[in-house]
């Protein structure tokens, strides 16, 4: 079960991946970023980081947890997992020491929890081999 939930995950980040590869213009809005004219590039590094690196890491999650056996697979999806919950550090961070550029958080608390608790279905199975149910 613990398994299923972090193909979920994985395949919603795959998913957002391929919508930032393909759609760079719905990465930048969601993020609230942009690509400046005077700074040719921007929607490469939309299409690369945001696209590209979460696609095929994503991707590789799910094809680990599918081939490499309980234990290989829960470890990739755990890896996974921390960057995720590097993305909530960051952000808790930036809400306390950014106060004047982020004013009170806003839309960064919801992404905390969403990065979360994506990063807790990813971690599950890896938590399940440590703590099996009695």
């Amino acid at each position: 079960m613990l398994t299923v939930i972090a193909l979920i995950a994985l395949a919603l980040g795959a998913l957002t991946g391929l919508r930032a590869l393909l759609q760079p213009h719905w990465i930048a809005n969601t993020l609230k970023l942009q690509a400046t004219p005077d700074r040719p590039g921007g929607f490469a590094e939309f299409r690369a980081s945001f696209g590209g690196i979460f696609l095929f890491l994503h991707l590789f999650g799910i094809y680990a947890v599918l081939t490499q056996g309980e234990f290989h697979g829960a470890i990739i999806a755990a890896t996974i997992s921390m960057g995720w919950f590097g993305a909530a550090v960051g952000r808790i961070l930036s809400i306390i020491l950014d106060k004047e550029e982020n004013g009170t958080g806003g839309i960064n608390r919801i992404w905390i929890v969403l990065e979360l608790v994506i990063g807790s279905m990813l971690a599950a199975p890896m938590v399940s081999l440590h703590f099996p149910a009695a």
